[in-house]
């Protein structure tokens, strides 16, 4: 089976779908499903048990989902989509990730406005569609986004051909309101007056795609934590207070986030291939300032099976700045002391539980190197089974003088994706 990345209207391929119409607005329903079981091997390998939604007991839950798109042609030009999800990894709560409408302009421009998917990648068309790619989901390095990869806003296409290329420029303007769950935490993220300029290059079997944005993020979450440090800091000893610069560097409100990403892949039928790097750029982070991610994937076809290796790479290193700020006030110990020493239960809680998440946010850093072997079997006209072999060498990297950390942890899973 041969799958292509031309989703020149920006909306879902969904090839082998069952389309049904109501004649009076030309409403058409598709839909997409997964579902999968995990396990890793030894959970002695993760630290916190889980490694990508999975521990040694295994799940049914965590890539499952379910998926229906609607779409409507209301005539000259003008077509209105919405898809609704409901995942596994969320409690199977349904959520509306598409709800926009699409305007053609002329033969080679065209604006939607709404809730969309932004283009950061080659497989963003249909990122939740596991039928259309050989792996169970695509390379998380890469494409997890931590629930940025919609926004609300507008976004002008313009699609021609450049003599043998076909080329399709996106942009985007928008703005994304989400809450997703970090661990057993659910972050308020707020990424506002986002702009941007996503390329599309085709040839033949092969396409080349090029992104670039700019945001201003928020994170209540680290907000919270770090104006709970500056304000405790400046009761326990005025002397300790931090500055204006020494308080961003423990604290994500609106600071400018850059996103340079690019790709290319190849199908030429019995061989396929792809390839994509990432790189996120966050001004005075309290984390990584500076993350980066690639990954390579080649896949062998024949008959109806598919053997794929893929090869994923992730940096994502403390923020010395942040680390400085942390040792030079000596931040823990002096908190620690104060909680010891405090005659209010409440507060000393208060202060330990800033003390305790720390660790978690502001020396998180981290580097991993996936090895995955996938295997897919086409044994239906609209289903696929799949399996998926990853191990994976991830380094933790504390910076609280006990040392870089280093797991192993493997993780498999099987299960089957369809169309509908």
């Amino acid at each position: 089976m041969k799958l292509h990345i031309l989703s020149k209207s920006g909306l879902t391929v969904l090839a082998a779908a069952v389309a049904s119409t109501a004649s009076a607005s030309d409403l058409r329903i598709n839909g997409f499903a997964s579902f999968y079981y995990g396990n890793v091997l030894d959970n002695k390998e993760i630290p916190g048990e889980l490694y990508r939604g999975y521990g040694e007991t295994g799940n049914f839950q965590y890539d499952t989902q379910f998926g229906l798109q609607f779409a409507s042609d209301l005539g000259d030009g003008l077509t209105a989509t919405a898809q609704l999800t409901a995942e596994g990894r969320s409690g199977y709560d349904a959520e509306l990730s598409w709800a926009f409408l699409k305007y053609q302009i002329s033969d080679e421009w065209s604006v939607k406005m709404g809730r969309q998917r932004v283009p950061f990648f080659l497989y963003s068309d249909f990122q939740k569609v596991g039928y259309a790619y050989s792996w169970v989901t695509p390379p998380p390095e890469v494409y997890n986004l931590g629930g940025l990869e919609n926004t609300d806003g507008v976004m002008f296409e313009h699609l021609t051909d450049l003599g043998d290329f076909t080329s399709r420029l996106n942009f985007l303007f928008g703005t994304t309101s989400q809450t997703t769950n970090f661990g057993e935490t659910d972050l308020d993220i707020d990424n506002e007056n986002q702009v941007g300029l996503f390329w599309d290059l085709t040839y033949d079997a092969l396409t080349f795609h090029l992104t670039y944005t700019v945001s201003e993020l928020t994170i209540s979450a680290y907000n919270d934590v770090g104006n709970g440090i500056g304000q405790t800091l400046a009761a326990i000893n005025p002397a300790l207070a931090l500055t204006d610069d020494e308080l961003d560097l423990l604290t994500v409100d609106e600071d400018e986030v850059t996103y340079l990403g690019a790709g290319l892949s190849g199908d030429w039928g019995t061989w396929v291939a792809a390839a994509e790097y990432a790189s996120i750029m966050i001004d005075d982070s309290p984390t990584s300032s500076d993350r980066q991610a690639w990954y390579v994937f080649t896949g062998y076809r024949w008959d109806a099976y598919t053997l794929g290796l893929t090869y994923a790479n992730y940096s994502s290193l403390n923020n010395d700045d942040t680390i400085d700020v942390l040792t030079d006030k000596n931040i823990e110990a002096t908190m620690n002391a104060a909680a010891a020493g405090a005659t209010n239960d409440v507060s000393a809680a208060g202060i330990e539980q800033l003390v305790g998440a720390i660790p978690d946010i502001y020396r998180a850093g981290e580097e991993s190197s996936a090895v995955t072997v996938s295997l897919r079997y086409d044994y239906h006209p609209a289903a696929a089974l799949k399996f998926e072999y990853t191990q994976d060498d991830v380094t933790q990297k504390p910076e609280d003088g006990t040392g870089e950390r280093e797991f192993s942890p493997a993780l498999v899973r099987v299960g089957v994706d369809l169309m509908f």
